[in-house]
């Protein structure tokens, strides 16, 4: 933990946290992950590539939003992803951005896209995802005021994680 305490939270931050409690933690208390990971290095890729005529990632406090556009009146916001495996992170994700961005004054739809499924699924803020996004804000929150990351759990996310040589460093 750096002297300030933790980092703020962000999009991504509640997206760790719906994969993998202690990879939240660590990600919150600023011990960042391998970056030559495959996964980190595809994700970065498909981000550079998969929407070349979109207009792409715009960045504001805790939120990096992949693709913005104008449809009609409305404004239509996009988080772009590998795989739909973890669907329901992506989804806390995009509702913490909607979010955001209501409190600011601005109405938006989410659309979470996954270029090599060839699929779109549209979001909206309704009470449901409200209540999950706030839900995991608080647990968020709780977590990262403890003073070590939780518990090894293996989940089925770990093999892929950037963090596997840090948290299984005897199987690495």
């Amino acid at each position: 933990m750096g002297a300030q305490g933790p980092v703020p939270v962000s999009g991504t931050l509640i997206w760790y946290y719906a994969i993998c409690p202690r990879e939240a933690w660590l990600m919150g208390h600023a011990i960042e992950p391998w970056q030559d990971h495959e996964r980190l290095a595809l994700g970065r890729l498909l981000h550079e590539t998969a929407y070349p005529k979109a207009r792409r990632e715009i960045t504001l406090p805790g939120m990096r939003i992949d693709l913005i556009r104008q449809e009609g009146t409305a404004l239509v916001i996009g988080e772009v992803k590998l795989s739909r495996g973890a669907h329901h992170a992506h989804r806390l994700q995009l509702g913490y951005y909607l979010m955001r961005l209501e409190a600011e004054g601005l109405q938006a739809k989410g659309e979470l896209r996954y270029p090599h499924e060839r699929r779109v699924q549209s979001l909206t803020l309704d009470d449901t995802l409200r209540q999950d996004v706030q839900a995991a804000l608080e647990g968020l929150h709780q977590l990262l005021t403890q003073p070590q990351p939780p518990a090894l759990e293996r989940n089925p996310y770990c093999a892929s994680c950037a963090y596997y040589g840090f948290c299984w460093v005897e199987e690495a």
